[in-house]
């Protein structure tokens, strides 16, 4: 039985700006939810606000965790959380506070780091600093520029992290298609090793990724367009998609989000486990998921890393729990 849930907040600042094509942040509130039952035992979970991707917002957050629907639950389990009627980060928050009732060991997965939107001239000393940080794998966030600027990107990246260094390209949505079959084209042409596009169109072009898919030898992964087994299902009956990228808030939980990774598995994608720009315990819980669930992949776990006063470890191209 559940005798209290606390809600509380935190402002998280980040030793630099982290900037995309949907957004730039330079510090963020978390929420925080603590719940304690009856036994002594407490669990406590955490969201972020992230309007650009999952449409909600703080105010709506701090709201329904203070509401009388989750501060009158006499329980707490997967099932009831899923039952709410709540945005996902708020479930997320919940059921991550579930899972943490029990206490989890330590454990690392591998990760890459990420080379946000910034002048060229900047480039150079940002791949630096992460390849001096001993990260060996870059998920490099563009936007729509000139063709020749994306190559330039890529080629600073091969010329300084090594030729075989690990690159995923991010468009958060920004590419038309026209573009991307351009971009995809000319990309493939470098010999740097690209994994994936991921998300290069607007989530819900299904179409556009298919057709981009057939035209371009760089597989591509989906992120933005699946956030539950529906999506899921569309995602896969795209026939577009190779990867999956799978976040904790974006599933409603930990719960749904090692569902969404059975399923994506089962049905031959190869899943990585992501977060948003949140706070040490959601960036905890994803690395135990990952761990859990695909321990050998390169996951996209590098959000604490940016994180000033952060206690998460990063270790060569390793975050641990």
């Amino acid at each position: 039985m559940i005798k209290s849930i606390t809600v509380s907040q935190e402002m998280v600042h980040l030793k630099e700006p982290f900037i995309t094509a949907l957004r730039q942040v330079s510090a963020y509130p978390v929420i925080r939810v603590s719940v304690q039952l009856e036994s002594g035992e407490i669990g406590v979970g955490e969201c972020v606000a992230t309007p650009q991707i999952s449409g909600d917002s703080f105010e709506e957050i701090w709201q329904e965790l203070n509401s009388k629907q989750v501060q009158a639950l006499t329980e707490i389990t997967p099932e009831v959380i899923a039952d709410l009627d709540l945005l996902n980060s708020s479930k997320a928050a919940l059921d991550m506070a579930w899972w943490n009732l029990e206490p989890s060991e330590s454990c690392s997965v591998k990760t890459d780091v990420t080379i946000p939107i910034a002048q060229l001239s900047e480039l150079p000393k940002i791949v630096a600093d992460r390849k001096a940080a001993g990260f060996t794998a870059f998920k490099l966030k563009v936007e729509q520029d000139s063709i020749s600027n994306l190559l330039r990107r890529v080629e600073i990246i091969r010329d300084l992290a090594g030729e075989y260094a690990l690159i995923r390209i991010d468009p958060n949505q920004a590419w038309q298609l026209d573009y991307a079959i351009r971009a995809s084209a000319e990309l493939a042409k470098t010999g740097a090793h690209i994994e994936y596009l991921e998300q290069p169109l607007h989530r819900f072009d299904l179409p556009g990724h298919k057709a981009l898919a057939e035209r371009s030898s760089i597989p591509l992964m989906a992120d933005e367009s699946c956030f539950t087994s529906e999506d899921l299902m569309k995602t896969l009956e795209s026939g577009a998609f190779e990867f999956l990228n799978i976040k904790i808030l974006k599933a409603g939980g930990v719960s749904p989000a090692l569902k969404l990774v059975r399923d994506a598995q089962a049905a031959g994608l190869n899943v990585s486990i992501g977060s948003m720009m949140e706070g040490d315990l959601g960036i905890r819980a994803a690395i135990n998921l990952a761990n859990l669930v695909a321990p050998d992949v390169i996951h996209d776990l590098d959000a604490a890393w940016w994180i000033k006063d952060s206690k998460i470890n990063y270790q060569a191209s390793k975050v641990s729990s």
